[in-house]
């Protein structure tokens, strides 16, 4: 039996993150810390799909389906409802689907077409409105802010010698008609993440905005600092910070943001600096890794999360709700459960889904909500 023991509850000041520390791992039972159920996503010929959920919510879970650019809703019991599958050129359709946001209140789905365009529908697929504006925003940094306005991260223009501008990169864009608004954050400068050597850089743009039980975080690897974002004053109040300083650091170190918060953890990535390449010209990534902060004793670990239910379980990626708070899923692929279902594995409602399941059906939805 696995088990996790209780924590004595401690307050502390802002913590600081060393990210060049090996902290110990830790073995963390998901069930010990959090309520664990399953989801089979309906599979049918035409709407098996390669993607990650872009909204789950009490109303509905909703897949981007990254392969054919469209989006799948499903009730919340994995029931397919309708998509929206609008790719084109046409003046109602969009030619790619970079990231799209569900505005549930307010019924509306927010397709962005490209750094400067988006595309606004109703929840069945109708056309309402065309948003643009003179600005080149990170696709996948931008939520619902509120009623009336998005909020999103724009990246910066560079001088001749290719270092950044400072500009305010924090936007709030006009749900009605795309007007901006800047907030007083200034973002001056930015560190690329490089393979094999400082010759052979590249520029990945790791996410700089989380919205996390509610909440905004400006989330920026190039900063020490990591920012709850309040929605009444607008104000950047800071939460964590980290050491040693991002502009000290080499190519041997690591940036660090902000995935995921629970009553109990902040979830961290520390992400390396530098990478390499294999034969077939792919970046591989080896030493990032991902950690936690424990709220009650100020104490951080390399986690690893296991699961009574499924032991062989193979590391993967919690995706944290925007909607529901203290709320992360994980795609169980089905091929990979016959496997374990066949080799014993499985126990629980898990395996009784499993046995329903066929290799190329769509991925089961595993929905961990952490305890208070």
């Amino acid at each position: 039996a696995i088990s996790c023991g209780d924590a004595d509850q401690k307050t502390s000041a802002i913590p600081q993150i060393d990210v060049r520390t090996s902290y110990p791992e830790k073995e963390i039972c998901l069930q010990d810390v959090a309520d664990v159920s399953y989801i089979p996503l309906d599979s049918k010929d035409d709407i098996l799909f390669r993607g990650h959920v872009r909204s789950f919510s009490d109303k509905g879970i909703v897949i981007l389906d990254d392969q054919n650019h469209a989006l799948l809703f499903f009730n919340k019991h994995g029931k397919f409802l309708n998509a929206i599958s609008r790719r084109g050129q046409g003046p109602e359709e969009y030619s790619m689907m970079f990231n799209a946001l569900v505005d549930w209140d307010k019924e509306e789905v927010f397709v962005f077409d490209s750094a400067s365009k988006i595309v606004v529908y109703s929840l069945d697929g109708t056309f309402k409105r065309r948003l643009s504006f003179d600005l080149h925003l990170g696709q996948h940094d931008a939520y619902i802010w509120s009623d009336g306005q998005l909020i999103s991260y724009q990246n910066g223009n560079r001088d001749k010698d290719g270092n950044l501008i400072p500009h305010q990169p924090v936007v709030l864009i006009s749900k009605t008609d795309g007007k901006l608004d800047s907030l007083s954050y200034t973002k001056e400068h930015d560190f690329p993440t490089f393979i094999g050597s400082k010759q052979m850089n590249i520029r990945i743009s790791w996410p700089s905005l989380t919205k996390l039980n509610g909440d905004v975080y400006v989330n920026d690897v190039s900063t020490d600092t990591i920012y709850h974002l309040d929605a009444r004053t607008k104000a950047l109040q800071p939460m964590m910070t980290r050491t040693p300083s991002v502009t000290l650091d080499d190519l041997d170190g690591f940036l660090m943001d902000l995935y995921g918060i629970t009553p109990q953890y902040y979830f961290l990535h520390f992400r390396a600096r530098q990478a390499s390449m294999n034969n077939h010209f792919v970046m591989v990534d080896e030493k990032s890794k991902n950690a936690v902060y424990d709220r009650k004793d100020g104490k951080i670990y390399h986690p690893k999360f296991t699961n009574k239910d499924f032991p062989s379980m193979e590391k993967k990626h919690m995706e944290f709700c925007e909607e529901i708070d203290n709320c992360a899923t994980v795609q169980l692929e089905a091929f990979e459960l016959l496997e374990s279902l066949e080799a014993g594995e499985l126990s629980g409602e898990l395996k009784t889904i499993a046995e329903g399941l066929k290799e190329d059906d769509n991925p089961v939805l595993m929905v961990v909500k952490f305890k208070e």
